[in-house]
């Protein structure tokens, strides 16, 4: 075989086999990525009190719940996400995980609670959350449309600058230059912020409702100052306050 024919034997053999290296090279890359997805969290690394959210690749309702849930977290709980369906190194689940997602609450390291599936009920979300992070008084006035008592709020005089949130999950409800003294026990604003509080009527009264957790908070009357002229009596226990 002359010199010419063994170049163009040669040439036509890396025409075969250069296109299957480069697909294998980056097959490789994929899986490397893909087992990188399900690495097992490290326990050491995460916080003290932890959601960790087990989902899937494929799973339309990891998808769902990671936009209106997780897209826009603003509790003060760390939340974590994983494609392993094993705990987290060092930590301890009561049961094996065996849907997704399923979004469990770890406290030093042990389960403490877990929520599982998830069909776009944000409300029904956030209510697990908040009966295992409130205290009683605050989950009867949450969930029970409770009343604390008058003059008795640790809000009812703050006057520092900043935004009072809902403690469930964090969304802002009211700015603080729109607090004023009522003199009627309770916290008292003038004007919310846009978009964050829902209402009900409640017999000869309006009830205030948070928009992002569905939570009672207060009753809102037509006695406030200008320029609203509306006065939102909140209860100070399902408010958290976020100075500037």
């Amino acid at each position: 075989m002359n010199t010419l024919s063994l170049l163009f034997e040669i040439k036509q053999k890396l025409l075969v086999v250069l296109p299957l290296l480069i697909f294998s090279l980056i097959s490789h890359a994929g899986d490397e990525k893909l087992n990188d997805n399900k690495k097992i969290l490290d326990g050491k690394i995460l916080a003290k009190t932890q959601l960790v959210v087990f989902e899937s690749e494929t799973c339309s309702s990891c998808k769902a719940f990671k936009k209106d849930v997780m897209a826009n977290w603003k509790s003060s709980y760390s939340i974590e996400k994983t494609y392993s369906m094993q705990v987290p190194l060092g930590w301890e689940l009561k049961e094996s995980v065996w849907a997704t997602p399923t979004i469990v609450m770890f406290e030093d390291g042990k389960e403490t609670s877990r929520y599982t599936g998830y069909d776009g009920n944000t409300k029904e979300f956030w209510r697990w959350f908040g009966m295992q992070t409130l205290t009683p008084e605050q989950k009867k006035i949450a969930f029970e449309s409770g009343t604390e008592l008058p003059f008795s709020g640790s809000l009812l005089d703050n006057k520092d600058p900043g935004y009072y949130v809902d403690p469930i999950t964090g969304e802002r409800l009211f700015r603080s230059d729109a607090k004023f003294t009522s003199g009627t026990g309770w916290p008292s604003f003038f004007d919310p912020i846009p978009g964050s509080l829902v209402f009900k009527e409640d017999g000869n009264r309006v009830e205030v409702l948070s928009a992002s957790s569905g939570i009672h908070l207060g009753h809102v009357f037509n006695d406030g100052p200008p320029p609203s002229g509306k006065r939102y009596c909140i209860n100070s226990a399902v408010l958290k306050f976020v100075a500037d």
